[in-house]
């Protein structure tokens, strides 16, 4: 990551990874939306080996000139976006949760890709057991406090709570396949007593398991029951836009 970057906006465990699937899908075409103050655009071309070409959407956040982008675009990602489907990959970093219409911002990234592109969604997890638990006490997950009080464009207010298996429902309804649930490198789980809540979940994922009838269903899930999606506080997933599609 770029020196002084630090002072712009603050790291997550999440970037390597996300840099990671880039670099192994070789992207040469990127779009990042929303591109925030421009983590991506500062670490992405000096880690990355390969000429990238990285164009951003800003949303409420904007990066500075220096940081890597060829373009910025300003846009409203409740609305559709008009981009032609040349893009390698498509990165939407920790805005999903924040959305009326996650659907239309699916929609538009699937859009953009070719045939066979990448998309990469980050979001907040809400299957770890201290936000299950707090939906079951207060009716609410961890980092979903009701809106009331506060005013959308002025607070930071979460609409969605996502865990791996709807996106994964998301995902396959908007078309893409091979989506894959990425490890991210934190304490899974933070405190002892998540083990011993989990413990049903995990007989359940078993079972599931050994009832699937194809290598599709067992793979959801075998990522369902990871670690990453039971215990951790981030979501990284990937998909593809089929190879064969028009």
């Amino acid at each position: 990551m770029a020196v002084g970057t630090a002072l712009r906006y603050p790291y997550y465990p999440y970037y390597p990874v996300v840099v990671d699937i880039l670099r192994s899908r070789e992207a040469d075409r990127v779009l990042d939306a929303p591109c925030g103050l421009g983590w991506l655009g500062d670490t992405l071309p000096g880690v990355s080996g390969r000429q990238v070409v990285l164009d951003g959407v800003g949303l409420w956040q904007f990066p500075p000139a220096s940081a890597g982008y060829c373009s910025v675009t300003e846009h409203d990602l409740e609305t559709p976006l008009t981009v032609s489907g040349h893009y390698d990959a498509a990165v939407c970093c920790e805005a999903i949760h924040l959305l009326t219409n996650p659907g239309v911002l699916v929609q538009s990234l699937y859009r953009a890709l070719r045939p066979g592109g990448t998309l990469i969604i980050t979001t907040p997890n809400t299957w770890y057991f201290r936000s299950r638990l707090q939906f079951l006490m207060r009716g609410f997950h961890s980092g979903f406090r009701p809106m009331v009080g506060r005013q959308r464009g002025e607070d930071y207010i979460t609409y969605f709570p996502w865990s791996f298996p709807q996106l994964h429902l998301l995902l396959s309804h908007y078309g893409f396949g091979d989506i894959t649930l990425h490890d991210v490198e934190e304490v899974k789980p933070k405190r002892v007593v998540e083990h011993l809540l989990a413990v049903p979940s995990r007989l359940y994922y078993r079972r599931q398991l050994k009832r699937a009838e194809s290598d599709e269903i067992r793979q959801f899930w075998k990522q369902a029951g990871s670690d990453q999606s039971v215990h951790g506080r981030w979501l990284v997933v990937s998909a593809r836009k089929p190879a064969d599609e028009k």
